[in-house]
């Protein structure tokens, strides 16, 4: 197992909605002869498609940070870690019959879909930090990953049998 000496780091390109709506502020600024407020929605829309979500872990200063990356600059604050228990794998239901205020795209089957996320099981009243989310594949790739590397136990919670897998 690795030691952990090393900052552990997870992140993945975000798409984000306000993108295409910039290009079409971009445009009808531009149509218009307004090339100011073009140029300043063209720079914005920019920096929105170039953006990611992720996640560091220290576990020498204890401590994490959960972040928005727009090219380089990063948009999050450094937060205290819990002693952590052991990392977990759990299967998400994604719905298409949401009523939050964020769109998503309904699932192929119509009843719903499935994702699986990771989270970091930690002692106190926080019980969990959200690491990361998507396919099984990938998941279970870094719940292990994560598991070596803060030299914890990994517990798969995706399926009805529930069973350590490090």
């Amino acid at each position: 197992m690795e030691s952990p000496t090393i900052i552990y780091s997870y992140e993945k390109y975000s798409f984000k909605v306000i993108t295409p709506l910039m290009a079409l502020m971009t445009i009808a600024f531009l149509v218009n002869g307004v090339y100011i407020g073009g140029a300043i929605t063209f720079v914005l829309g920019v920096l929105f498609a170039f953006s990611y979500q992720g996640v560091i872990i220290d576990p020498l200063e204890k401590k994490y940070i959960r972040y928005d990356r727009f090219l380089s600059f990063k948009i999050g604050a450094w937060k205290p870690l819990p002693k952590a228990s052991y990392v977990t794998l759990v299967r998400i239901n994604v719905s298409s019959n949401r009523s939050g205020p964020t769109p998503m795209v309904a699932p192929q089957d119509k009843k719903g879909a499935r994702a699986f996320k990771v989270n970091l099981v930690v002692e106190g009243s926080q019980r969990y930090v959200s690491v990361c989310r998507g396919s099984l594949e990938k998941m279970t790739e870094e719940a292990l990953r994560l598991g070596e590397h803060l030299q914890i136990r990994v517990l798969d919670f995706s399926t009805h049998e529930k069973k350590w897998i490090l």
